[in-house]
């Protein structure tokens, strides 16, 4: 396993499609089944316009909130952004960071009429269920389908447990833990490729995850390409 550790990632400065400033810090990146995370920071007051890009997205809100459609949304809710598919305007009053899980290119448009086949939808975790996990703990599923073969999760496991992991990445929510020996916390990212040894996560408190995953070519979820 990797961990990526947001201090030793730089923030980047880039414009949105409407010119307002944005940062962001890129946590993983594999070309090999094209999937790229990013940390996005925006700036009180900022809006996005109503857009439109080639690749897809799930976007998830970590801190403050963000309006879109007349929804508020806080905390582990996704704006889920399939290709081609116009969006938002999205408005981030308080300022705004979510992680942003892209596929194919993030080149943004600005377009000025909404689809009228409106395929994009805004996911609000509290809406969910918590299922109990295959080995401990508990999942809930915020996107399965959508967005090709890119599935995430939330998953939340108590202190002590042990925890195989069969996930691409996972973001650390809160909590601490360790993986081959090294120790992990909040807003650190985990990741581990096909070719990668896995080692189990050792929960020294409660974990709670955002795990991304690409399902497999049978529909059932899988780390390999």
């Amino acid at each position: 396993m990797h961990v990526v550790r947001p201090e030793q990632i730089p923030w980047i400065n880039r414009m949105n499609v409407d010119g307002w400033p944005c940062q962001t810090r890129t946590f993983y990146e594999n070309p090999e089944i094209d999937l790229r995370i990013r940390l996005i920071d925006y700036p009180p007051g900022s809006i996005e316009p109503r857009h439109v890009h080639p690749g897809m997205h799930a976007a998830v809100v970590l801190e403050n909130k963000a309006i879109v459609d007349g929804l508020t949304l806080g905390p582990m809710d996704v704006i889920v952004g399939p290709s081609n598919e116009p969006h938002g305007p999205i408005d981030y009053p308080d300022g705004c960071r979510l992680l942003s899980a892209f596929q194919g290119s993030n080149f943004h448009s600005e377009v000025q009429r909404l689809s009228t086949e409106k395929s994009y939808r805004l996911v609000q975790h509290a809406d969910i269920p918590w299922m109990p996990a295959a080995s401990a703990g508990e999942t809930k599923t915020l996107v399965d389908h959508g967005l090709g073969r890119l599935v995430v999760e939330v998953l939340r496991f108590p202190a002590g447990s042990r925890v195989e992991t069969d996930f691409v990445a996972a973001f650390v929510l809160d909590g601490e833990a360790s993986a081959g020996g090294e120790a992990i916390g909040t807003w650190d990212l985990i990741h581990a490729d096909a070719r990668d040894a896995r080692t189990p996560l050792a929960c020294k408190s409660s974990v709670t995850l955002l795990a991304f995953s690409m399902r497999d070519h049978n529909g059932g979820s899988s780390s390999t390409c």
